[in-house]
């Protein structure tokens, strides 16, 4: 092959590996919490569990550990408290109802919810009966901000019993890929790349068990949040393709 020839054979080459390309490299786990957890709702209806049209959904909790590149923090100090607070999650449509012969599915998405996490001290947090309360939410987002951002859309699943309603079991869940956009707070750039913040996806256990829930809430929610952060491609030069088919 000549060189021209060569030369025409890599430009093309070149212009396909130029294409921005968003590779992904799952992160995992940085923030998680439970059981010091409770989520409660503006329009639920116990008896039957569904939630109304409209219905808002908020949750506050207790911080018990950090991992990733927020491992270095310790949640438990003495005297320090970090604390999360859920709130805005509205659904449109109300819970759904998908019947089986003796299980049914109960599911509720949500959308437009906004997660604060502070850092403060002493440890006051405290959640009493029927939210909102005077320490709910007001303990849980008092101190300094940690981190605040966004979700978009967050979906809770329950499998009930038929012939009793008792609960079998309950998953929350907002999507993968993960959509969470961090926007601010005092370690925000740990949870950045190339000074970018990562997308982070919000889960858990989502218990309904009356046994297992306060007076005022409607579950206990056991949840985590996971990084997706990017892993930036590298670039490859006009100048350093050449100098590997040099004679």
């Amino acid at each position: 092959m000549t060189r021209r020839l060569l030369r025409q054979a890599l430009m093309a080459a070149l212009f396909v590996v130029a294409v921005p390309v968003s590779a992904f490299a799952q992160t995992g786990t940085v923030i998680d919490w439970g059981p010091d957890s409770y989520a409660w709702e503006s329009i639920y209806n116990p008896a039957s569990h569904l939630s109304g049209p409209g219905s808002v959904l908020n949750a506050v909790g207790v911080i018990n550990s950090f991992a990733g590149p927020l491992a270095a923090i310790d949640p438990n100090t003495a005297g320090t408290e970090y604390t999360y607070y859920l709130s805005g999650l509205t659904t449109a449509i109300g819970t759904t109802v998908t019947a089986g012969p003796t299980l049914s599915v109960y599911k509720t998405i949500y959308t437009g919810g906004t997660m604060v996490i502070y850092q403060g001290s002493p440890r006051n947090a405290a959640f009493g009966i029927n939210p909102p309360n005077g320490t709910v939410p007001s303990t849980f987002i008092d101190g300094s901000l940690f981190l605040s951002g966004t979700i978009p859309t967050f979906t809770v699943t329950v499998t009930r019993v038929n012939a009793t309603g008792a609960y079998v079991n309950g998953n929350a869940d907002s999507g993968d890929p993960p959509n969470g956009s961090w926007t601010g707070g005092s370690a925000l750039a740990l949870v950045s790349a190339g000074g970018h913040p990562c997308p982070w996806r919000l889960t858990g256990g989502w218990d309904m068990r009356p046994a297992d829930v306060l007076t005022g809430y409607v579950a206990l929610f056991d949840g985590k949040i996971d990084l997706n952060c990017p892993t930036p491609a590298v670039p490859s030069t006009w100048g350093s393709i050449k100098s590997r088919y040099r004679d």
